[in-house]
């Protein structure tokens, strides 16, 4: 597994060149983008390119793939990314009743079905209201009933709204393709407050890790939603796991 960066948590930076180069200080050569950036997707491919960086996914929300869906094939093709990710969905936007998370599903892995075409493969990031309901039926399982749909855990997320947060990762971890490394301790609240730099949270990364080493998970992206100090993150964040990586997968 590589370990890699996650744009949004540098997105409060500056443009993405300094984002990049910011990313790149820390010591990464891998990263996940988040949308388009404010740019063209020639001119986004040309920065990424410049910074000598490797994008390994990449994110674009529910209206990106609704409206911008020719544009986010090209800016695969240009960037020679393998993985396009749905991370997000607004209140408005969610559906209110299981037949129409089936609809959204469907429509999901019906943009997966052509981006196959381009050899890249689609998967869902989670958060916590796609987690809600009774097992077997929660929004999350309508989604990866399809075949051709995968999965992209948030460990954070998962940490904050489950009994035993590893349980959904066993369950599907032949779905999964890569996670957001993230940290929580549920204990300081119910907002942003509860996030933390890795292994200062509660997360049990060994366990999740050794879960992860027996699945297809290929990359592991360091991810803070809001942290008042970016390179600490980052760079403690690329620390912990590699250090981690060597004991619990060898």
């Amino acid at each position: 597994m590589r370990i890699a960066a996650q744009l949004y948590t540098v997105r409060q930076v500056g443009d993405l060149a300094s984002q990049l180069e910011l990313i790149g200080a820390c010591g990464f050569e891998d990263i996940e983008t988040i949308g388009f950036h404010d740019l063209a997707p020639r001119d986004m491919a040309q920065q990424v390119e410049r910074s000598g960086l490797t994008v390994r996914s990449a994110h674009f929300d529910w209206p990106e793939f609704e409206t911008r869906f020719d544009e986010i094939v090209e800016l695969l093709r240009l960037l020679q990314c393998p993985v396009a990710v749905m991370p997000w969905l607004e209140p408005e936007e969610r559906p209110a009743a299981p037949r129409e998370w089936a609809a959204m599903a469907d429509r999901l892995a019906g943009w997966a079905t052509q981006l196959a075409a381009q050899g890249v493969r689609v998967a869902y990031h989670n958060h916590d209201f796609d987690l809600v309901g009774c097992a077997g039926e929660t929004p999350l399982d309508q989604i990866l009933s399809h075949e051709n749909l995968y999965w992209q855990p948030d460990i954070g997320w998962l940490q904050v709204s489950q009994q035993d947060p590893v349980k959904l990762l066993q369950r599907y971890a032949d779905r999964i393709v890569s996670v957001h490394a993230k940290d929580a301790d549920p204990s300081a609240g119910h907002g942003d407050e509860r996030w933390r730099n890795l292994g200062q949270g509660v997360v049990d990364w060994p366990r999740v890790l050794r879960i992860l080493a027996n699945s297809p998970c290929s990359d592991l992206f360091v991810e803070h939603d809001e942290t008042p100090n970016h390179a600490e993150t980052l760079w403690t964040g690329r620390t912990f796991l590699m250090r981690q990586l060597a004991v619990e997968v060898g």
